[in-house]
């Protein structure tokens, strides 16, 4: 798709009469430049180099659950739904989450397009499995805040910059919340929102400055728990910990085996050894990125750091970790054991 052309009238790398021609290019985080001498018709590659990621104020949601749960909990502007041909299955019971979905959306008055399956593919990147539904909505946003407050017997406060604090009920229990630390993969981040939702974590919070973004992808991979999950957002997830740990936080570090046995600053627990004693408190549980961990300045303000202990861990110091999101899986179950 021609955008502009620009004569150049001299140039080391083209001649005199040459024309650069911008065609916008669809593929991720790719634009493409090239030249076409107009003397004698030849069209080379000039380079080719990476560029910001096209912004968009919507989302293309994909699959049965994450439509579903995002027409259900109503956080986004829904603009048109588009559903394959032949959309209702013939098995009675296949047809529940189809039939609820075009009911929700006809109550909505949202605009439903039937197409081909070839046409929805098109609609998404990388052949992913949409389901025959792709719903066009607004884009989910983090909530932004500053740190967590104190917390008295039946609340704890959320703070936010600028505004009054949110004031959020305890439910017998100690509030328990999960930050995240440049954890940039969205297959990652929305299988650990699934884990956060499961095991009933109060918040989870990152720095969406380092972290990937609330996409569909990351929607998908969450099979729609970020549709019903607030995710929130911090300028400086130190200051955020550093603050929240004034407020009587206790602060956990989630560290590999390695790390838990060569960091002399800091005793790491076993996530098995963790008891009910170190759990009177409300608590903060970090996870680092997914190849780097914890970065210093985080592990600093960390009271305690977890591990995960492993069988094999004197067979190679290469794999002394799980992937990040089964990791915090595992961390969860253990905090969810002692805390019924």
């Amino acid at each position: 798709m021609l955008f502009s052309a620009l004569v150049l009238r001299s140039s080391r790398l083209l001649t005199k009469n040459s024309i650069i021609i911008y065609h916008k290019v669809y593929h991720w985080n790719k634009r493409a430049y090239s030249t076409e001498n107009t003397t004698n018709g030849r069209r080379n590659n000039l380079y080719r180099r990476s560029s910001p990621k096209l912004q968009k104020d919507f989302d293309y949601l994909y699959g049965l659950t994450v439509v579903l749960l995002a027409l259900e909990q109503k956080r986004r502007k829904f603009h048109r739904l588009f559903v394959q041909e032949k959309f209702l299955f013939h098995k009675k019971e296949s047809r529940i989450i189809p039939e609820k979905i075009l009911s929700l959306a006809n109550e909505a008055n949202i605009p439903i397009v039937k197409t081909t399956k070839d046409e929805l593919s098109k609609l998404l990147k990388d052949n992913r499995p949409h389901q025959g539904i792709i719903l066009k909505a607004s884009k989910l946003e983090p909530i932004k805040i500053a740190y967590l407050g104190k917390q008295s017997d039946k609340m704890y406060q959320v703070v936010k910059p600028s505004t009054s604090p949110l004031n959020v009920s305890l439910n017998g229990t100690q509030p328990f919340w999960l930050a995240l630390d440049q954890v940039v993969d969205p297959q990652n981040l929305g299988a650990i929102i699934r884990s956060a939702y499961f095991f009933g974590v109060n918040g989870l919070v990152l720095c969406s400055k380092n972290s990937a973004p609330l996409s569909a992808v990351t929607s998908k991979a969450s099979s729609g728990a970020l549709e019903i999950m607030e995710v929130y957002d911090v300028d400086n997830l130190t200051n955020f910990l550093n603050c929240s740990s004034q407020n009587n936080w206790i602060i956990y570090g989630a560290v590999s085996n390695y790390e838990s046995r060569n960091n002399s600053n800091k005793s790491s627990i076993s996530i098995n050894k963790l008891n009910n004693s170190l759990l009177k408190h409300p608590a903060i549980l970090v996870i680092g990125s997914e190849g780097t961990g914890l970065r210093p300045n985080i592990l600093n303000t960390c009271h305690h750091l977890l591990h995960i202990l492993s069988p094999n861990i004197n067979k190679s110091k290469y794999i002394d970790s799980l992937n990040v999101n089964a990791a915090t899986a595992v961390l969860l179950q253990g905090f969810y054991n002692n805390k019924i």
